[in-house]
This record gives C-alpha cells, structure tokens and sequence, in this order.
C-alpha cells in the first residue's frame, strides 16, 4: 500500500504520544498483576492486515509489542476510538501475560493462540475476549465466565477435523521436553550456556539458559532446528 509521504509524517510524528499512552496503560496493568510489560520494546509501522501484535522473545525472535499506525492514528480516515484503541493494547497485553504468569489448569482446556488461556487474561484485565477487531467490543460488558466454560460438546469434531489432529501431534511434539536441567548447549551467538530451568508449556518447551551473567530464555524447538548439539553430550535426542 502506498501511504502519502504527508501522512506518514503526521503519523511518525504521532508516535511518542502513543507510546506515553500505551506505556501508562502497561504500568498499571504491570502494578495490578506483579508484571514487567511496560519495559517491553514497542514499535510502529504501517502494517494494513493487523491492527497489533506481541511476539514472545523466542529464538531469535526479539520481544516487542507492534502496532499499526493505520489503525490508532489520529489523522487517518477512519481512526478507531479510544476505548477501542486501549482495548487493542490489552488485547495485546493478554498475549503477554499467556507467556509471563502461570495459568491455572482449569483454564488451559481450549488451545490456539486466543484460546482460553488467552480468555482468561482478557478477564483479569477487562479486554474483549475476541480474536479479531469488531468497533465497539471495547465498551460490552463481557460475560466471562461463559466464555471460559464455553466448551465443544461435540466430541466428534476433533476426530472429523484432520487439520486439528494434525495440529495436536506437532503440539504434543512440541511440547515434549527434550533437554535435562544443567545440560550444556551451544548458541550461535550467545556461545556455551548451561539449562537452568525447563518450563513445559502448551505447544511448546521454554529453555532458561545461563549464558555467563546472562539468562536467555530460548524454545525447544528452535534450538533443535537449529541443530544446536548438547556440548560434549552424543545422545540422541
């Protein structure tokens, strides 16, 4: 999409009041839940098919939350309001919380990246609990608690689907720990490291690597594709 170069100026120009926005809402959010997302980088662009994002600083992936100056603009056509906007930020800080806090199990039944783990999140922080931008959501007074009982009954389905029974083998996969406490690995660019703790999550196997001072937290999976070898270690994994 080619944006007006008069237009990205006003937009670029907008970024640090964003950012005081979304870094105030972050703080408070951070205080009610013992949390650090405020010191999470954040970042702006352009973006036309998503309105945000969090990606978790796995691998080589860094943190950061990401928005789209299209969407919470104040000099666009069609700017979402403001209580659209900060549910958009929560929307996004629920994604960080599925990653920083422990959820309880009984809230962990539905999968996918808004499953109910995500759900209940947005419950603790008052967002929509809705995968995708709907005008509005942001000031519905949300039935939780259905929304996390709210189970399929048909127990058919997963059988009939077989893009779900794929879906939970590379889950399952995934998840399995492959590594021991104090194993040594080898990184690319960190070097030698020792495993400190090993948190098994849903989809995935989070390594806590000591490198020296630092403590890295890197996925399982990652780190097997990238055929890193336990250092001084020839079992087969």
């Amino acid at each position: 999409m080619n944006i007006d170069n008069n237009l990205r100026h006003l937009l670029e120009n907008e970024t640090k009041i964003h950012l005081a926005e979304i870094r105030f809402l972050y703080q408070k959010l951070d205080r009610q839940l013992g949390l650090n997302g405020a010191r999470v980088p954040i970042t702006f662009g352009f973006d036309t098919d998503r309105l945000g994002a969090y990606t978790p600083g796995f691998g080589q992936d860094e943190e950061e939350f990401h928005f789209s100056l299209l969407f919470i603009g104040y000099c666009v056509a069609k700017p979402l309001s403001k209580d659209d906007r900060i549910d958009l930020y929560k929307h996004e800080y629920a994604h960080y919380m599925q990653y920083n806090m422990d959820i309880p199990d009984k809230y962990n039944w539905q999968p996918g990246i808004h499953g109910s783990a995500w759900k209940y999140c947005c419950s603790l922080i008052g967002a929509a609990p809705t995968p995708y931008y709907k005008a509005g959501e942001g000031l519905i007074k949300h039935d939780y608690d259905k929304v996390l009982k709210k189970k399929i009954t048909d127990k058919s389905i997963p059988i009939r689907d077989t893009y779900s029974r794929e879906q939970e083998y590379r889950k399952k996969k995934n998840s399995t720990v492959k590594f021991n406490i104090n194993d040594d690995v080898n990184h690319p660019k960190f070097g030698k490291g020792t495993i400190e703790h090993i948190e098994q999550l849903e989809g995935s196997v989070r390594l806590h690597v000591r490198f020296g001072e630092d403590l890295k937290k890197i996925d399982q999976k990652w780190l097997l594709q990238a055929n890193l070898k336990k250092a001084g270690a020839s079992r087969h994994i």
